[in-house]
């Protein structure tokens, strides 16, 4: 894919993934739409939902934990969606390596929580966000480093 594809892709793949972050940070306000309960329900088998969990505590872990990732979606496509298209090697690098510290940490700490099926849908967000940065064509790639 050529960097201007590429970069294109990636401002798509963070303005979809910063709706779930903002859709995840509704968890403090008692998920008012239910999507987030039922999202809990499917990764945390047995769960509640966001009901479940609706202590002082929970609603300041989803504020954190989505605004956390909300500003990671907007540093994609406002810094690094740029250096896909010229050609920046040194921030393409760091954004794939930024990607897989949030896809370990998240996903071990959520099995280790005993939310397995969570490390499963961060591995859906980790190959969408990271087809951008590893998919562009080597000769069209800058020469930065």
């Amino acid at each position: 894919m050529s960097p201007t594809t590429a970069a294109k892709f990636m401002r798509f793949a963070a303005i979809m993934s910063l709706l779930s972050a903002l859709l995840f940070a509704t968890g403090a306000m008692q998920d008012p739409t239910g999507i987030l309960s039922r999202f809990l329900a499917i990764i945390i088998p047995g769960s509640e939902g966001v009901s479940g969990i609706a202590t002082p505590e929970a609603r300041v872990g989803f504020a954190i934990a989505g605004g956390v990732f909300a500003g990671f979606m907007v540093m994609l496509y406002m810094i690094t969606a740029p250096a896909i298209e010229r050609g920046d090697k040194v921030t393409i690098r760091a954004s794939i390596a930024a990607l897989l510290v949030w896809f370990v940490v998240d996903s071990g700490a959520s099995i280790a929580g005993g939310a397995p099926l969570n490390a499963l849908s961060n591995f859906a967000f980790l190959l969408f966000l990271l087809l951008p940065l590893i998919w562009i064509r080597k000769q069209d790639a800058g020469q930065n480093s």
